[in-house]
């Protein structure tokens, strides 16, 4: 697994804070980990996104897609040092129209190097990879849409997806939690993500022992003309 200071995405989460209800992700926003708005998975959505995910954010390699993707501004943000890992800050603003649906990522792994432990070959492999604390060790990951925190497990991992080579380093398999967002209501709306690695993995490849992250989005939704 490679990490960036752009990589996105908070304790342990439980077994049954992970297994969100659809009712009970629909009421927050997010939605269900299965849900498939204009027909996109998880998956779908994560092969779409990697040659983005993996630039920096740069805006040449954003994807055409249904979706208002939210993401940390490009080239910015600010790394805090903190009981000897980091935080990342970092925050964007958009402008969509009533009746979009968001995609927002969380956090990203893929296999250019350095990588951390030994890259997950199936999506069975991926889960215990990036969730345990003996390897990678992402957890507290959450989507706080204005006040109304869900928390994002298991469930919204996708991959590893082979890819084209990527552009932070050539691997070819990339790994991505995140989740949709249904469309809000026309006003002013913050969304923000948090969470972060803090596996044993981590201080083995890289001179850090955790990187965790927050970052806030402010988008303004505009009625459909």
């Amino acid at each position: 697994m490679r990490i960036t200071t752009r990589v996105l995405a908070f304790v342990a989460i439980a077994v049954a804070s992970v297994l969100l209800s659809a009712s009970g992700a629909l009421a927050s926003g997010v939605l269900p980990a299965r849900a498939r708005p204009h027909g996109w998975s998880l998956d779908r959505m994560t092969a779409a996104m990697a040659q983005f995910s993996t630039s920096g954010n740069s805006g040449a390699y954003y994807p055409p897609t249904p979706f208002q993707i939210l993401y940390a501004t490009p080239n910015t943000g600010t790394l805090v040092s903190v009981d000897g890992g980091y935080e990342a800050l970092n925050s964007n603003n958009f402008v969509a129209s009533t009746g979009t649906y968001f995609f927002v990522p969380l956090w990203n792994a893929d296999d250019s190097p350095p990588i951390v432990g030994v890259w997950p070959m199936t999506h069975q492999e991926a889960i215990p990879y990036f969730f345990a604390p003996s390897q990678v060790g992402g957890r507290d990951f959450a989507i706080t849409i204005d006040g109304h925190a869900t928390p994002i497990g298991p469930a919204y991992l996708a991959g590893p997806i082979t890819t084209a080579p990527l552009q932070d380093g050539g691997g070819t398999h990339i790994i991505t939690l995140g989740a949709f967002v249904h469309p809000l209501p026309a006003g002013s709306h913050t969304i923000s993500i948090s969470g972060g690695v803090f596996g044993s993995d981590i201080p083995e490849t890289y001179s850090f022992a955790f990187l965790e992250q927050d970052i806030t989005y402010t988008v303004t939704v505009r009625p459909f003309r």
